[in-house]
């Protein structure tokens, strides 16, 4: 029973690998049909090389060396006698033709004219017959072979037959003998001594299935499973024997591998994988595994390398990560030092290992400039990253703190930022590099004792307090960021490179050091006051602006048409991180109004510098101070907090809005005035100064009217009224921008006020306040009062606007207008005689004495007979219309309400009055509005001249 479990973990082992090993050998056969359309494409050019004289340029290795698992090599014959080539390229003309094309037009003679050949006949279809004889069985054979040898260890001990000795020597011999017939038949095979062999064993596998590898592959599972026994089931030989035995048969089969294809190295990987668990002991020792784990990696990465497999390359690295979980999960162990320790080491060679074989070396000689990004050379590194930074964290919290870990984490970014640097298509590595750091910084253990048990990381386990070790803290984040930012530049300054890489390497030079800085203060400062981080900020805006310098220099020591991308970006990046750091520096030292004022007044300096420098980089400068200050007063609108007082108008929301507003509006200004052209950032900036105009004016008001208290709940006419004056104002002042730039910001705010105060005089001023149904008191006089305040300057600001927007707006917005100024001026008419007989409340429930009554057509018939006259005199219709309205009002009013609710004088004389005022309104159209020339009579004689 104990060899049948034992065959059933192998199976399971097997069945438990064998789905990502298909995964990759998936992975690599689209890698070697890129790699054969790629030789032939370079074939190809370079007869066409040949033929123009020009010496062939050196690729990316990746790109260059020939696959010999697809394409044979041809040795062009370059004499000028035709002959037939040893192998032509599908849809070309024959290779010896086409090489002896120059020799014949130097001769004086015409090349032949070579008829294009027809595409390659599509391979024929494998039948099922041939599928069945000269795959399956081969395949299920081979399995057949490994599982008898291990059958046939089960039954010699299940009949006792020899002893345990002889048992594991018969198994290890039937092993070795199927290794042997695999190589007899790959020796035997024809072409095999031939140069090419390797070519026609590739070409042969794809046929069919590869009899000798699969020989090979039943031999290696056989010596695994004798190997196992004799440590397992016999204990032959210790832990340690069989560790290394069976380490040293899976390299031995990835070696074979190179001979007999893929399938081999990739069951040489699992087993050698798969062999520190086979093995167990009650000492385990983490070096030793560590030490195992880089062998067996070095190895399966050079056959990677030497056979071009990416997908073995990739299966090994996936390897050595789950390795490395497997070392984060021990750290909590009892020897949680020496696994963290050799954990640690085991992740710095899987990460070296990886980044040279798979994101630096294939790369070696490839043109930084026009070589593009390769995805599996920058997530590799980051993935490596990643674990490394979840071990990093678990060994903090497990009290593995020390100067290890702080060479641990050194070693990491440094491998990273050398990858990016070595290795063009992995140059977002760099970025990983500097995002590292700053993880690093953020996951250092504070002043505080940690005893819970171990979790995925959790970033609120690490709370925003001091770390320890403060010296060894700062140096390493004044080292690790400037190290890296150093780097980048030198690269920037040194070397050409594609758009995309000049972007990553210029964002992380900048970047990398103010973010260590904001993860610093958070730690150290915990957002209070800091005049030490405000003057390191300032220190790191005086060292860009050098670096920024050089770039400047570098530029106009250079003609526009060489200038490489990287130096303009450059000087745009640094150009912008001084602001940045100036602009940490007031974060660090001012608090409440005072930043607020910093923040803007550094965009001002910023848009002033683009001008003057031409550094367009520097106008997102201005937008993203913009967007901090906008942040900045949406948490908090007092500025200062409770703090704000009661003064009137002079406080701080004057200060907190209006330098602000002022500062972005002057940055559009002069960033607009530099190009005359209107960008992104432009319109970003003006957008701020209308908005934070327009919240001054608001929060002004309610301070004013609640007695400091801007969240006050309630609202008066008289404030709703102010509101909608300064929102038709503002509107009004924005048109006037907008003639004068054609600002398409200026336009759509304009619009906006202005329709926003329609919506607030009509629905505030018309019925939540209004004191006819709201039962607010009315201050003041019996005209000088709060009804002045809240409908007659709100209807002086919107026929304002209304003659405004006159051939500038849209005409329903135009008569919007209008129409809102003459139900404001209605409203006022009207609250203003009832408030002359009714005093200081106005509600409607309140009764109607006869003269109050009689007042109100009195009113609204002189309203009509103004607005007619302003239509007189301005030649408007509407005026007209609505003095008719007016009129008309009157009119049903007086026969209707007047007759039955009017007694006495009263009554004859409103129909009276009435009666003059519509025959003067009659004669008014008759002689003036609707005039006709006269018409001479019929009987005249004509004039004598």
């Amino acid at each position: 029973m104990d060899g049948f479990f034992v065959l059933l973990g192998l199976a399971a082992l097997l069945a438990f690998f064998l789905g990502p090993i298909g995964f990759f050998l998936n992975l690599g056969a689209r890698e070697r049909l890129r790699d054969a359309l790629g030789q032939i494409a370079r074939l190809e050019a370079r007869l066409k090389r040949l033929e123009s004289g020009a010496p062939s340029a050196a690729a990316p290795f990746a790109q260059s060396q020939q696959q010999t698992d697809a394409v044979p090599q041809v040795q062009p014959d370059v004499s000028t006698t035709p002959r037939e080539p040893a192998v032509d390229l599908p849809g070309s003309a024959p290779i010896a033709a086409r090489v002896s094309q120059p020799a014949a037009e130097v001769s004086g003679q015409s090349p032949p004219q070579t008829p294009p050949s027809a595409p390659p006949p599509a391979p024929p279809r494998r039948s099922f017959e041939e599928a069945l004889g000269a795959r399956w069985t081969v395949w299920v054979g081979g399995v057949a072979l490994a599982l008898g040898a291990l059958l046939l260890v089960r039954y010699s001990i299940e009949q006792g037959y020899f002893g345990p000795g002889a048992r594991i020597l018969m198994a290890l011999a039937f092993a070795g003998a199927l290794i042997g017939a695999g190589e007899w038949l790959r020796r035997k095979e024809p072409g095999a001594r031939q140069p090419d062999s390797e070519a026609q064993q590739a070409q042969q596998r794809n046929q069919n299935a590869y009899i000798p590898g699969v020989l090979t592959a039943a031999g290696a599972v056989a010596a695994f499973g004798a190997i196992y026994a004799a440590y397992a089931l016999y204990e032959f030989i210790g832990a340690a024997t069989a560790f290394i035995a069976l380490g040293a048969t899976g390299v031995a089969c990835m070696f074979a591998a190179a001979l007999h294809g893929p399938a081999l190295a990739g069951l040489g990987l699992v087993g050698s994988l798969a062999t520190p668990i086979l093995v167990s002991t009650n000492q385990p020792n983490p070096w030793a595994l560590t030490i195992y784990l880089a062998v067996v990696s070095l190895a399966s990465y050079a056959l990677a390398r030497l056979r071009r497999w990416l997908w073995l390359a990739l299966a090994t690295a996936a390897g050595s990560g789950l390795w490395a979980f497997a070392f984060v999960e021990s750290v909590d162990s009892e020897n949680a030092a020496a696994f963290f320790a050799a954990g640690a080491a085991h992740v710095v060679l899987a990460t070296a290992l990886a980044a040279w074989f798979i994101s630096i070396d294939p790369w070696r000689g490839a043109d930084s400039a026009s070589v593009s990004e390769d995805p599996f050379a920058v997530l590799i590194p980051a993935g490596f990253a990643f674990i490394a930074q979840v071990l990093l964290f678990v060994g903090a919290h497990y009290g593995q703190f020390g100067l290890g870990w702080i060479a641990f984490a050194a070693t990491i970014a440094t491998l990273l930022a050398a990858t990016g640097f070595m290795s063009a298509p992995a140059a977002a590595v760099t970025a990983i590099s500097g995002l590292f750091i700053a993880a690093t910084l953020r996951v250092w253990p504070g002043t505080f004792a940690t005893d819970m048990a171990w979790r995925l990381p959790d970033w609120s386990l690490v709370s925003w307090v001091e770390p320890v070790d403060a010296s060894r803290y700062v140096a390493f984040a004044i080292i690790a960021a400037l190290g890296l930012a150093a780097l980048c530049v030198n690269r920037l300054l040194s070397a050409r490179m594609t758009l995309i890489n000049a972007c990553l390497f210029a964002g992380t030079g900048a970047l990398t050091p103010l973010l260590a800085l904001i993860v610093a203060y958070l730690r150290f400062g915990r957002f209070d006051t800091s005049y030490v981080f405000a003057a390191i900020a300032a220190a790191l805006g005086v060292a860009f602006v050098f670096v920024a310098q050089i770039f400047r220099a570098r530029l106009g020591s250079i003609a526009n048409e060489d200038r490489p991308p990287s130096l303009a970006l450059g000087l745009g990046s640094f150009a912008s991180a001084t602001i940045a750091a100036l602009a940490l520096a007031f974060v660090f030292a001012l608090q409440g109004g005072t930043l607020t004022v910093a923040l803007a007044l550094a965009a001002l300096g910023a848009a002033y510098v683009s001008a003057q420098l031409e550094i367009p980089a520097l106008r997102w400068c201005v937008a993203a101070l913009g967007v901090a200050v906008a942040a900045r007063l949406a948490w908090d609108p007092r500025i200062v907090g409770a703090a704000l007082g009661r003064t009137l108008i002079f406080n701080w929301l004057l200060v907190g809005y209006g330098v602000p507003a002022l500062a972005f509006g002057f940055a559009a200004r002069v960033m607009r005035r530099a190009d005359g052209a209107e960008d992104t950032p432009i319109r970003i900036a003006q957008a701020l100064s209308i908005l934070l105009g327009g919240f001054l004016i608001f929060f002004e008001i309610r301070h004013a009217l609640h007695d400091g208290d801007i969240y006050a709940r309630s609202a008066s006419f008289v404030e709703q009224g102010l509101l909608a004056f300064c929102g038709f104002g503002f509107g009004a002042a924005l048109l006037r921008l907008d003639r004068a730039q054609r600002s398409p910001v200026f336009r759509i705010a304009s619009l906006a006020a202005g329709v926003g105060s329609m919506i607030l005089a009509v629905l505030g001023l018309g019925l939540f306040t209004n004191p006819l149904f709201s039962g607010q008191r009315v201050a003041g006089g019996a005209l000088f009062d709060t009804l002045l305040l809240g409908y007659a300057l709100p209807a002086v600001a919107a026929f304002a606007l209304a003659r405004l927007s006159i051939g500038l707006r849209p005409a329903p917005y135009i008569t919007a207008a209008r129409v809102v100024t003459i139900a404001l001026v209605f409203a006022w008419l009207t609250l203003e005689t009832r408030h002359l007989f009714q005093g200081e409340t106005l509600t409607a429930f309140k009764g109607v004495s006869q003269t109050e009554w009689y007042a109100y057509s009195a009113v609204w018939l002189a309203f009509g007979l103004l607005l007619l006259a302003y239509g007189l005199w301005r030649g408007s219709r509407e005026a007209r219309l609505a003095s008719a309205l007016f009129v008309f009002l009157t009119v049903v009013k007086v026969f209707v309400f007047d007759l039955a609710g009017l007694t006495g004088l009263l009554r004859p004389l409103s129909f009276i009055g009435l009666g003059l005022v519509l025959l003067g309104i009659g004669f008014v159209y008759q002689k003036l509005v609707f005039a006709r020339p006269r018409q001479p009579p019929e009987d005249s004689a004509a004039p004598v001249v």
